[in-house]
């Protein structure tokens, strides 16, 4: 792996520095995310109703990348490996959905009450205009209250003056050439599809360009804006170091395998790597963090907090991976914490694995005498048994304790339809 660096003096205007700019979307991370987000067209062919699924699926994607991109760079990273950002939530392109439909919902309306084409003009003008402003806003609060605040907004657009007014005209050259002149020539002279995947690739990365030139305006006035009252660190350096990583695809699959704790797995691709002649010193620290890893034994508690970091992550299936090979060793799983179970019971259910719930939740009533968890997990465990023919009796009489010790319970109510239902069925069966 070659790790390359330049240093870009970010209290030039942002058109001085286009040239990086450029570099950042044919770069790192960036360039392979695009080009597979415009291979959708690929599924053009087969059905117009599942390509426009899947294109408002990906153009979802492609703003929560731009939005990434955009608070990446206000923080001061401008190396092309984006980071998700906890400023940007997934529903941010539904907002971006929401702004668009707002300025055609006005347009409509200056339209039917019978406003002159040059008011109509005026206002199309107007939103251009702003619209880069409530996109940085929106990836800073999150909150299209805030994004539409004209107190913000003027702020925003005073403080960054000139950049700003710069910037509007290149955004809104960058559409122009997109659809007026790249288009017509892509359409005209390329074969079917294969134009719409080109436009879509050109669409997409100039959307990621602009909106990393708007994070380097805004990290250019990062303490005038007080990005730091937001969580994002005020870097006091303004020559921020770009450090371009040449990434090997089969080392970044072996470290994923050794985040997922699968040194058997990470071990066998590296002796295949070795094989073929792979001698590189990247592989060979590789290959000594999978055999540490294989030859330590971590405790339960280690593992258990693991678990627990992973659950907490929202990363249920290596969490339940993790809790299975641990199991399937032969080790007791002791849960760091009682919610931990649920999590893992529901995911087991999920994804297809009864057999571990029965170990997840027992004595959990006598470990957590008076925990809200207790009849949802045997409730759980009750119908696991029941999809088993083997353990239908054993789960009748779980229903019924749960029901006789804990009548009181505010999700008892559920048992007791549940267990009507299953005594039904029993019935018309016997007839």
């Amino acid at each position: 792996m070659e790790n390359k660096a330049t240093i870009i003096n970010t209290r030039k205007l942002f058109i001085f520095n286009l040239h990086h700019f450029i570099k950042y979307v044919f770069g790192g991370q960036v360039l392979p995310m695009i080009a597979i987000f415009s291979a959708t067209y690929v599924f053009l062919p087969f059905s117009i109703l599942a390509f426009g699924f899947i294109y408002i699926i990906v153009m979802m994607m492609v703003y929560k990348l731009a939005f990434d991109v955009l608070a990446d760079t206000a923080s001061g990273h401008m190396s092309p490996m984006v980071r998700e950002n906890y400023l940007v939530t997934n529903a941010v392109a539904i907002k971006v959905a929401v702004i668009a439909v707002l300025i055609e919902v006005v347009l409509i309306g200056l339209k039917s009450k019978g406003y002159s084409a040059n008011i109509q003009f005026y206002f199309l003008a107007l939103s251009a205009f702003i619209t880069p402003a409530i996109y940085m806003s929106l990836a800073l609060s999150n909150s299209l209250k805030v994004a539409f605040n004209p107190i913000k907004l003027f702020f925003m657009i005073k403080t960054m003056n000139i950049s700003y007014f710069l910037f509007v005209a290149f955004w809104l050259a960058t559409i122009m050439l997109h659809e007026r002149i790249i288009n017509p020539f892509l359409f005209h002279h390329l074969p079917v599809f294969i134009n719409g995947m080109v436009s879509a690739f050109i669409e997409f990365a100039l959307l990621i360009l602009n909106f990393h030139i708007m994070g380097y305006i805004l990290f250019q006035n990062r303490n005038a804006l007080d990005l730091k009252s937001i969580g994002i660190d005020a870097l006091e350096d303004d020559n921020i170091a770009i450090n371009v990583i040449k990434t090997n695809p089969i080392h970044e699959n072996i470290k994923s395998l050794l985040a997922d704790d699968d040194a058997e797995r990470a071990l066998a691709v590296i002796i295949e790597l070795q094989k073929e002649g792979d001698n590189s010193l990247a592989l060979k620290e590789l290959a000594k963090k999978a055999m540490d890893m294989k030859l330590y034994s971590p405790s339960n508690l280690e593992v258990a907090e693991k678990i627990h970091r992973r659950l907490r992550d929202g990363l249920d299936s290596k969490a339940l991976n993790l809790v299975i090979s641990h199991l399937d060793a032969g080790k007791d799983y002791v849960e760091t914490s009682p919610e931990d179970v649920k999590s893992l019971v529901e995911y087991a259910i999920v994804a297809n694995k009864p057999k571990y719930i029965p170990t997840l939740i027992k004595d959990f009533h006598n470990k957590y005498p008076y925990h809200a968890d207790i009849v949802p997990n045997y409730f759980l465990l009750a119908k696991t048994l029941y999809n088993d023919k083997a353990t239908r009796e054993k789960s009748i009489e779980l229903l019924n304790l749960i029901l006789e010790k804990y009548p009181q319970d505010a999700r008892i109510h559920e048992v007791k339809s549940w267990y009507r239902g299953v005594k039904l069925m029993a019935a018309k069966k016997s007839f």
